[in-house]
């Protein structure tokens, strides 16, 4: 399944995603983070939503903050 914009493809990872999140919301997010680590706003590309019934209802939420690229960089003096 796609989205209109094929830039933001619905894959079935976030379907079952959509699954588990019933009335929320499913984010795209650029880099590899794992489950304990903070997150960026800069990183996260949109969002999702997710219906009552935990179906995806077609809106993508574009986040304004986001910054291609920004991910990928790491703080070296942190």
């Amino acid at each position: 399944m796609m989205a209109a914009d094929s830039e933001h493809e619905i894959t079935e990872e976030i379907v079952e995603a959509a699954r588990a999140n019933p009335n929320g919301w499913v984010y795209k997010i650029e880099g590899a983070f794992g489950p304990d680590e903070d997150v960026p706003p800069e990183a996260v590309v949109g969002a999702w939503k997710v219906d009552e019934t935990a179906n995806l209802t077609g809106e993508f939420i574009p986040n304004p903050r986001y910054q291609p690229g920004v991910s990928g960089q790491k703080n070296e003096d942190a």
